[in-house]
């Protein structure tokens, strides 16, 4: 059985009996572009809509952030709409304007050039305050505090104070 075996291995490695093909060669291959998305008639009409709902923390996946989902709604939009695209969605410096206006709130954005403008507040002022007894007509005794500016200046009238613009000191 054994002399068999070898025998048939003997006569497929002999000469002649091999023959080798040229592989054909490879077809080559078309990448397809992928098709847009089908967008419904309501986004359409309303991208800004359209792209709140597609990129919400509900709808989109949750592998995917914010930030990439809103550049494939807006691709998607890009493609559909064309010239109809509104400006605050299309690509190209809109993002770079743009940052959170609050620090715990993902929707809160604040775009343009940032305000610089101070509030003004009411002015302080260091003050100086003492505590007395003060005896009273009918009996008794009763604690009073003065308080003072500490620099040694007027002190402010007691009253109510309406501003009209600026300081009226």
């Amino acid at each position: 059985m054994l002399a068999l075996v070898a025998a048939v291995i003997l006569q497929q490695a002999a000469p002649g009996q091999v023959v080798w093909q040229e592989p054909a060669p490879p077809e080559p291959v078309v990448a397809e572009a992928p098709a847009a998305p089908a967008l419904p008639d309501w986004a359409r009409a309303d991208p800004y809509g359209y792209e709140r709902s597609e990129c919400s923390p509900l709808m989109r996946k949750a592998n995917e952030s914010l930030e990439a989902c809103q550049a494939r709604v807006r691709a998607a939009l890009a493609l559909d709409l064309g010239g109809d695209l509104p400006p605050g969605l299309a690509g190209g410096g809109a993002e770079e304007q743009c940052r959170q206006a609050a620090a715990g709130d993902r929707y809160a954005l604040q775009c343009g050039a940032p305000s610089r403008s101070m509030a003004s507040g009411p002015r302080l002022v260091d003050t100086t305050c003492e505590t007395r007894p003060r005896v009273q007509p009918e009996g008794g005794v009763v604690w009073t505090e003065e308080c003072r500016p500490a620099d040694g200046s007027k002190p402010p009238e007691e009253g109510l104070r309406i501003r009209l613009g600026g300081d009226d000191d």
